[in-house]
């Protein structure tokens, strides 16, 4: 079909998935030394912020995900954007670091989930299928592209303006940019214009491996898939909101530990357009081995590496290590649910694995306080990588239905 509009939203949602995850995700650890500063708190109670954050993008995907039948993720994507910019602009002005939380909780939470990377893969799943595993995967590098472009920016502004007026003008013009996106090329799903999926000229057959997938809850593979993707998920964060500190802590220049968190995204890119690749042509259980094997294999180094070059050249290698795990799972819940159960299951997943990421953040910040450094609490994190793994092989994978996609 010509004139497919696909890959146009994809790109437009990219865009706004990459510019919060990149002023949320990455750029939270550039403030943790400012807000120690200034606020005399320690890192594990900084780290609560960002526990904050994950709960309510957790808390905002379960309500936003059962609403999708109602209410379209243009409109999601509109009202996201303007919740988001409010948001960081309240969060520039507020002395107070307990009101901060409120604000992240509402304003930047819902912003961030309605206009961000949960949003960009409810389009993508509605907007492709036999191509999902790649264009998933293209959409996952938006969080590491916030991290790659993103960040230095924020950096840039940090050390210009200070932490106050970078969050500002970020907020403004990151929000300002979204709107305009949402409002003029997002569109909901292919039917709304007469198109399908892919392209395709005419309703296409997608294969749901559940029986029944508006049962969410009570379906065996989404307790396997939640678990499994929160185990891994809860490693992932734990290093993300980490890794500046980690090469502070290692005795490395501030700019040599900024360089981490900014090589480790830019590594990720790819690893991610990697791993949709793979998604597509192999068992994606063992894909999901592979990135777990990817994760284990950076905090080894990390543990037991002193030297920077050696960190940033297997950070710069191994990049499906942090964040490989999301076109994995996004694919294999869309294979179990299909796209209309698509956004409702990813949403109910939230909850779950934010839980993990909640724990894991604040044991390593807290071992981190008790300590001095990682080492211990990046030994906590390989068993859980492992786990992760081993209980991803119990997911099923065998189709049982067949469903025309035409409305």
């Amino acid at each position: 079909m010509t004139g497919f509009k696909g890959w146009h939203v994809l790109i437009a949602s990219f865009i706004t998935a990459m510019m919060l995850a990149g002023a949320t995700f990455y750029s939270f650890q550039h403030i943790v030394e400012p807000f120690e500063k200034e606020f005399s708190i320690t890192v594990s109670q900084i780290n609560v912020g960002m526990m904050v954050f994950l709960l309510s993008a957790a808390f905002w995907a379960a309500i936003i995900g059962r609403s999708l039948n109602r209410i379209s993720p243009k409109k999601f994507a509109v009202a996201g954007a303007i919740a988001f910019g409010i948001g960081f602009i309240l969060i520039s002005r507020i002395q107070n670091p307990q009101h901060m939380l409120w604000v992240v909780f509402t304003l930047i939470g819902f912003g961030f989930t309605a206009c961000g990377p949960f949003i960009c893969n409810v389009l993508t799943t509605n907007w492709f299928y036999k191509k999902r595993g790649r264009a998933l995967g293209f959409a996952a590098v938006a969080t590491s592209a916030g991290g790659f472009i993103v960040q230095p920016i924020f950096v840039y502004l940090l050390n210009e303006l200070g932490w106050r007026d970078a969050i500002f003008w970020m907020g403004l013009s990151f929000a300002g940019l979204s709107l305009i996106l949402a409002l003029t090329v997002i569109v909901s799903r292919p039917e709304d214009i007469g198109q399908f999926p892919d392209g395709a000229s005419e309703p296409i057959a997608q294969n749901i491996v559940a029986m029944d997938p508006s049962k969410i809850l009570k379906n065996r593979d989404f307790w396997v898939i939640a678990i499994a993707c929160g185990l891994l998920l809860g490693s992932d964060q734990a290093l993300l909101v980490s890794l500046k500190k980690f090469g502070l802590s290692k005795g490395y220049p501030e700019y040599s530990a900024a360089a981490i968190p900014i090589v480790v995204a830019g590594s990720a890119i790819a690893g991610k357009l990697f791993v949709g690749f793979l998604v597509e042509r192999f068992d994606k259980r063992k894909v999901f081995s592979l990135v777990c094997l990817s994760n284990i294999m950076f905090l080894l180094v990390a543990i037991y590496a002193q030297s920077f070059i050696t960190m940033v050249s297997v950070a710069a290698i191994v990049g499906m290590a942090i964040g490989g795990i999301y076109p994995v799972w996004t694919s294999i819940t869309a294979d179990c649910f299909g796209r209309e159960y698509f956004g409702p299951a990813m949403g109910f997943m939230n909850l779950i694995t934010v839980v993990f990421a909640i724990v894991s953040m604040g044991v390593v910040g807290k071992l981190y306080d008790a300590h001095g450094n990682y080492d211990l609490a990046f030994k906590i994190l390989i068993p859980m990588a492992t786990l992760a793994a081993i209980v991803m092989m119990f997911v099923r994978t065998k189709q049982t239905q067949s469903k025309k996609v035409s409305s």
